[in-house]
């Protein structure tokens, strides 16, 4: 429901000539939200949060293992991990829905990193030859701080030297 309802608000640009079409709109979201009218994926109804774009960035465990997703021109994404040489992965598939995100390390490993949400995802790592779970964790996005957040979180202007010392 929220999904319709975020399409009817961004859709609904009114001006005085033509009140944009108001009442057309109104019954097209109810008719979505009666399910007469299905909401076909990447339509402009479509108003999931979730978008290839929502896996760019850097993501991380709690333990420090670390996975960097960034677009790639003439591929879908690229996806690399922590280590020595920060292997590239190979077959790199995302889900329609945008979802899941599919790759492989070499012939050992297939991930699979489903979205919980836009910060927060599951990893699980299977064995290539056997197929067996060999790990589960959760995986967090790194998000840099906003301008307003940077505001909010200051300090107040203290030189290292008034440290330790009695006022």
């Amino acid at each position: 429901m929220l999904k319709v309802l975020r399409r009817l608000d961004a859709d609904y640009r009114p001006t005085y000539e033509n009140r944009a079409n108001y009442v057309e709109l109104v019954n097209e979201t109810v008719a979505e939200m009666n399910g007469e009218t299905e909401i076909v994926h990447g339509s402009k109804w479509d108003t999931s949060p979730l978008t290839k774009e929502t896996w760019f960035g850097h993501w991380e465990n709690d333990t420090g293992y670390w996975l960097i997703i960034t677009d790639a021109i003439g591929r879908t994404i690229r996806v690399h991990r922590s280590g020595d040489s920060m292997p590239e992965m190979t077959n790199v598939v995302l889900s329609p829905d945008s979802q899941v995100l599919k790759f492989s390390e070499g012939d050992q490993w297939n991930h699979t990193v489903t979205l919980v949400n836009k910060y927060e995802a599951t990893h699980e790592w299977r064995n290539a030859k056997s197929d067996q779970v060999w790990r589960t964790e959760s995986l967090h996005k790194l998000v840099r701080a906003t301008p307003d957040m940077k505001h909010v979180t200051q300090v107040c202007n203290q030189s290292a030297d008034d440290f330790g010392t009695q006022p």
